[in-house]
């Protein structure tokens, strides 16, 4: 609901500062810097932050891991379209904003301490093995990939814990008092009441025919209007598991392969579903296990004694034993369908355990087995060679190859289309022709290159297909022929004369309502048969649910809110085709007693709203004590590389 108050802060800057100062040194996905765009960092200093120095290759680190997080939720972000929503400048700043706390907080005696930095590192998913432990050659290997040196990662994890030491009591003082919630709350419960006078363009629509000089005048200046887009004609071959089909069936040594490596999948196989209770002590766990052996079921044992049981389906011994301990799990194991196992030490404590249910599975033969592996080794052989192709074909595009002869090396089709728009659509096409399937994921590409590039390896179903793809002729901008377009002159000439009216009937009626005319009789008194007014009311709150839950909400609706009781404003329509004339008639205030806890949901809003603002403004200050100075040249620099130019 804060949202009708404060719309700024879904700026990339505000965002790109907020996060950084906070953020947690990411590790996975993470690539060297010199590997984006198609140039290199110069490692030049972008910064100085009271001394310390912001290189441009941790720059331009940063903001490759917030592309990369960003791409792992939206396969189709790249670096233009960060670029292009201040992304940059967000993370820029952001970067520099979160050193100048860090350099603050040490001049006034904050300080990380190892252990601490040595929990933040055991603690990260990222860095657990198979066991699910934190595993030291899991994190060493982590971050040789990344290339990033574990000096690095301490620094930057004690960067962080720093900031939040400084920055966690700046957004706790964010909470609005109730006072000042109070009139906030009360204006989303206010109502306004009000009319609305419509001026349909049809209702004044002059039938007279344009002349011959008017069809003229008119052509020739919104020619824009009467223009084809751009039209291109692409080429391309589409490649597939089709053309790789030969060298994807498996052999029958691989399949004999595949059977013993993957010999405990088709053996013998067990799996047990528990009920199972964990205690503290062993004497508790006995009295529990008594109680149930006594006839009472194991969860109404353990509810009587203040604790629960939870019930785990179908484990196989190897994967309980993970987690309860090999003791546990023999024991378990042993025991026959709705027995009951324990108490026992386990990894969590004392475990008491009551055998559900006991499912066994046989083993499967190699002729059994057969048809499940060869087709999953085909899959797999094929996804091999089609990315070996894929990889071919990348390589002699990369050696200068023309489309026509990487598909004849490769025995591909080359299709052609006719001359079509960004949106598929044949300008003038054979006969029959309609746009084939793959064409979707091409258009994109096809339209956006330059047709002098090379072709380019294009993902039409997802490891399933592809496509060689280039650009055979581009057809630029065309002014269609005045006699191909002049019905279409026409009515937007008619069109054209209607809006002019209703414009000035609207500007008409609206003057006279805030001379104090009621809109009724200012409407009548145009002399143009027109709708009556038609009652507006509504709500902040109600609007702001609306719009949250994704409704379009009238423009005469949302002009009450921007309206002083008695005035009138006029809002053209969404689609064009009329005017409003919106007059607000009367306010009642709201009444927080009608809904009381809006006033609580009122001040949480506006502490997400003032977290935020604090936050930078302190981020400022110290900016400010700490004094920064920013390289320009050296910036642009970054900018250039992740642009890739």
């Amino acid at each position: 609901m804060i949202t009708f108050f404060r719309k700024a802060l879904s700026s990339w800057i505000a965002l790109g500062i907020l996060a950084l100062v906070m953020i947690a040194f990411i590790i996975t996905g993470v690539e060297s810097p010199s590997m984006m765009g198609g140039g290199s960092t110069s490692g030049g200093t972008i910064a100085k932050v009271g001394g310390e120095r912001i290189g441009g290759a941790e720059l331009a680190r940063l903001i490759q891991n917030q592309i990369d997080g960003i791409r792992r939720q939206q396969p189709s972000f790249d670096q233009k379209t960060f670029l292009a929503q201040g992304g940059f400048e967000g993370v820029t700043e952001g970067l520099i904003g979160g050193r100048a706390v860090e350099v603050w907080g040490k001049e006034h005696g904050f300080a990380v301490g190892k252990r601490l930095i040595d929990a933040e590192i055991a603690g990260n998913p990222a860095f657990r093995g198979i066991t699910g432990q934190f595993d030291e050659n899991v994190m060493r290997n982590m971050l040789a990939q990344a290339r990033i040196s574990e000096k690095d990662m301490r620094a930057n994890i004690a960067g962080d814990l720093l900031r939040n030491q400084i920055l966690t009591p700046v957004a706790a003082i964010a909470i609005p008092p109730v006072k000042v919630a109070r009139p906030y709350a009360a204006l989303m419960l206010e109502e306004r009441i009000g009319s609305v006078g419509i001026i349909p363009l049809a209702a004044l629509a002059d039938p007279r025919p344009p002349s011959e000089a008017e069809i003229a005048a008119a052509y020739k200046a919104d020619i824009a209007a009467y223009t084809r887009p751009e039209a291109r004609v692409l080429r391309y071959a589409l490649f597939g598991a089709e053309q790789v089909a030969a060298s994807a069936a498996p052999t029958e040594a691989d399949i004999a392969a595949y059977y013993r490596e993957n010999a405990a999948t088709y053996a013998a196989r067990e799996t047990r579903s528990l009920t199972q209770l964990i205690t503290p002590n062993e004497a508790q766990a006995r009295a529990i296990a008594a109680a149930a052996k006594g006839g009472a079921s194991l969860s109404a044992a353990a509810t009587k004694a203040g604790l629960e049981a939870v019930s785990i389906a179908n484990q196989s011994r190897e994967d309980y034993a993970k987690a309860a301990g090999a003791a546990v799990a023999g024991q378990v194991f042993a025991t026959a369908k709705g027995g009951l196992a324990g108490p026992i030490k386990g990894s969590f404590g004392w475990y008491v355990v009551r055998v559900d249910t006991v499912t066994g599975t046989p083993a499967r033969s190699l002729e059994q087995a057969r048809p499940e592996i060869v087709t999953l080794l085909s899959a797999r052989k094929s996804q091999e060679a089609l990315a070996d192709l894929a990889g071919r074909i990348e390589d002699a595009i990369a050696d200068g190859g023309s489309l026509a002869e990487i598909a004849a090396n490769n025995k591909l089709t080359v299709v052609e289309t006719p001359p079509i728009l960004a949106n598929g659509q044949p300008v003038s096409a054979p006969a029959g022709w309609t746009p084939p399937a793959e064409l979707n994921a091409l258009l994109k590409t096809g339209f956006e290159s330059d047709p002098s590039d090379r072709p380019t390896v294009e993902t039409v179903i997802q490891e399933q297909r592809f496509a060689l793809l280039g650009i055979a002729r581009v057809i630029p901008p065309t002014p269609l022929p005045l006699a191909q377009v002049k019905p279409l002159v026409m009515r937007d000439i008619i069109a054209k004369r209607a809006a002019q009216r209703a414009k000035a009937i609207g500007e008409k009626v609206t003057a006279a309502v805030n001379r104090g005319v009621p809109l009724a009789k200012a409407m009548a008194e145009t002399g143009v048969r027109l709708p009556p007014p038609a009652p507006a009311r509504a709500k902040q709150i109600e609007i702001a649910r609306a719009q949250q839950g994704g409704a379009q909400i009238p423009p005469p609706v949302q002009a009450l809110f921007a309206l002083q009781k008695g005035k009138a404003k006029l809002i053209p329509s969404d689609r064009g085709d009329a005017l409003f004339v919106t007059v607000l008639d009367n306010v009642i205030p709201g009444d927080l007693a009608t809904n009381p806890q809006l006033l609580q949901q009122m001040r949480g809003d506006l502490q997400r709203v003032l977290t935020p603002e604090l936050g930078e403004q302190f981020i400022r200050a110290a900016g400010a004590e700490v004094k920064i100075k920013r390289y320009p040249d050296a910036i642009a620099a970054v900018k250039r590389q992740i642009a890739g130019q």
